[in-house]
């Protein structure tokens, strides 16, 4: 699993499991501990400045 550095921008993140009542909040810090990801990686095109 990597996680994209977009998502840096955000202050919270809301990964969610398939219906709009399975969010939840995660600071970047808790996004990459629970998610045992590898690695932050740049694969979106043209993000920086929009948020």
């Amino acid at each position: 699993m990597f996680l994209d550095e977009s998502l840096k921008r955000f202050d919270t993140v809301y990964p969610a499991a398939g219906s709009g009542n399975s969010a939840i909040g995660l600071t970047l810090d808790e996004l990459e501990r629970y998610s045992g990801s590898e690695a932050w990686v740049d694969v979106c095109k043209d993000w920086q400045g929009e948020a």
